[in-house]
């Protein structure tokens, strides 16, 4: 499975139900997954999907941890979204799944497929994001982006 953005995201962004500039005050979470009960027609986020990384011993926290330093911006006909890498330390946990949400709606923007399961036991765990301007064409790459 790949990356998937769930139909409802693109009514979301259309209708002013996102706003990803810094600055905005609207913040995004990040939450991990062992598996994925998410699907393209999934809407919000939920503590109830099954999956989601346990928290006994694990430093992590159910519903995962706020994004930082979200920036967009227009590369050559590519618009992009971008946030700072996401480390948990001192982690002991699995995560094959992550599914970005914004925080005070728990609408989903995307679920993100790791390719298969990445472990720490007790080191830091790091989401990391792609370089906003990579890819061919510029900005591609990104973890969000629409092409013009």
């Amino acid at each position: 499975m790949a990356n998937v953005v769930p139909y409802s995201f693109g009514k979301e962004l259309f209708s002013a139900g996102h706003a990803f500039q810094n600055g905005s005050g609207v913040t995004y979470n990040l939450a991990l997954y062992t598996a994925n009960n998410y699907t393209t027609a999934s809407t919000v986020y939920s503590t109830g999907v099954a999956g989601q990384v346990g928290t006994a011993g694990t430093n992590y926290a159910t519903g995962g941890k706020p994004l930082q330093s979200q920036a967009v911006d227009n590369q050559t006909n590519v618009a992009t979204v971008d946030f700072a890498d996401l480390p948990w330390t001192a982690a002991t946990f699995s995560a094959a799944f992550g599914v970005i949400y914004r925080d005070d709606n728990s609408k989903l923007v995307v679920i993100l497929d790791f390719g298969g399961t990445k472990t720490a036991t007790n080191g830091t765990f790091t989401i990391s994001f792609p370089v906003p301007a990579s890819g061919t064409p510029a900005g591609s790459d990104a973890i969000l982006s629409i092409t013009s």
